[in-house]
């Protein structure tokens, strides 16, 4: 049987297109913008392990927390520099409680040469856990942490992703035992 045609369908289509579209839109955006967001996770991620890696392994000599920043600036070459407001290295425990810390940010045009240190590429903000009072003796080694706080800006600022999200990722490890 035929279909009456005393209803008018006309539009009806593009309507259907318009609601579709835009989902489609918001569906699209939404997985570019958490993509790139995963992106830069993994990679602050990526330089905290570098980082407490390389800390780990000098343990208490004096240049440990030029090795650990210059793994951290190495892992982060993809991120700018402007975009990292801390590094933290800092004693712990296996749980991650911070107990001291030492704490640094990349180098700004306004910072004190005094307390620049690594290549016056970082400005050391804290010095509360320096290397020289690290336990890497066989027994009852330190717990060593590295912490970076990123600001992380939206790419497209489409709806809810609009401006800047501060996050931070940490990394905990044993110091290495001194042969």
């Amino acid at each position: 049987m035929a279909k009456p045609r005393d209803v008018d369908e006309r539009g009806a289509a593009t309507l259907e297109m318009a609601l579709v579209a835009g989902l489609l839109l918001m569906l699209v955006l939404g997985s570019f913008e958490w993509g790139m967001a995963l992106r830069d996770w993994m990679t602050v991620s990526s330089a905290t392990r570098e980082g407490a890696r390389a800390a780990s392994s000098a343990g208490s000599l004096p240049e440990a927390d030029c090795r650990a920043l210059e793994a951290v600036a190495s892992a982060l070459q993809e991120i700018p520099s402007e975009d990292i407001a801390e590094v933290w290295i800092y004693l712990t425990d296996p749980s991650g409680t911070v107990r001291a810390l030492q704490q640094f940010r990349p180098k700004q045009d306004t910072d004190d040469p005094v307390a620049l240190e690594c290549g016056a590429a970082w400005f050391k903000v804290l010095n509360g856990w320096p290397p020289a009072i690290r336990n890497d003796a066989e027994r009852n080694r330190d717990w060593l942490g590295v912490r970076v706080v990123f600001d992380h800006t939206w790419e497209t600022n489409f709806l809810w992703f609009t401006g800047t999200v501060r996050w931070s990722e940490d990394t905990v490890m044993r110091i290495e035992p001194r042969p």
